[in-house]
């Protein structure tokens, strides 16, 4: 499981839109803010952004992020300005200001051997918004927690399946994909609140998805002990 260094870098965001304007002068480039996928392409160091909804845009200025290599898939917010002049395949030219990287991971399964109970652990949590990528791809999680938040207490997020776990039925058991959204605070000092963002990879659950409304998703969280959350995909909403 990889260390998560929760972002301390938050954006004032409402998530469920793509792009923020922010307040300019008349004769000053606007900054947006977008939540995005990065895509690298094959053979080079090159890479565009997916939008949540779907739409792509295309960095003008790569050499801009020195020589700094993104994995496929990786999640990120990009801060930007659009361009006017279009780029043949892309919904969107863009100069790149800044890209903060958001942790993003793969669902794992509690099992006998590696994946136990203890190492995911089930320290509280709370979710604040979660949403599902237009391609059903994503699953991006604004949550809360409590610790020191120094660079030396770590702490783990994972989205788990948990073959053993009961989960509370809707009007039909089969309508939603059963997760859970793990915590492990490593016994870190509950000092203060803290916020961050975490996606996860729906890659290992995609064959599931045909037919589904959404994702149900338990959570052991601060104040009110476990809850169950329904997280529709796009196609239901």
């Amino acid at each position: 499981m990889k260390n998560l260094k929760f972002i301390v870098f938050i954006f004032a965001v409402i998530t469920a839109i793509p792009f923020l304007q922010s307040c300019e002068d008349d004769d000053t480039p606007t900054n947006l803010l977008a939540i995005s996928t990065i895509n690298t392409i094959q053979d080079s160091k090159d890479f565009y952004f997916t939008l949540d909804d779907g739409k792509t845009m295309f960095p003008s200025n790569p050499q801009g992020m020195g020589a700094k290599e993104y994995e496929d898939g990786q999640r990120a917010f990009v801060i930007f300005n659009k361009l006017d002049d279009p780029v043949n395949g892309y919904d969107y030219n863009i100069q790149v200001k800044r890209i903060q990287e958001i942790l993003t991971k793969e669902i794992i399964t509690i099992d006998e051997d590696e994946n136990t109970e203890e190492k995911i652990g089930d320290n509280d949590i709370n979710t604040t918004y979660m949403w599902i990528t237009q391609d059903n791809k994503y699953l991006t999680i604004e949550f809360q927690y409590y610790g020191t938040h120094t660079e030396d207490k770590k702490h783990f997020l994972n989205l788990v399946i948990n073959p053993s776990d009961e989960h509370p039925t809707a009007d039909s058991d089969n309508d939603y994909i059963n997760l859970e959204f793990r915590h492990n605070n490593e016994g870190d000092y509950p000092e203060h609140l803290g916020e961050g963002y975490v996606s996860f990879k729906l890659d290992k659950i995609k064959d599931q998805i045909e037919g589904k409304k959404g994702l149900r998703i338990r959570v052991n969280t601060i104040n009110n002990g476990i809850r169950y959350y329904e997280v529709k995909f796009p196609s239901e909403k």
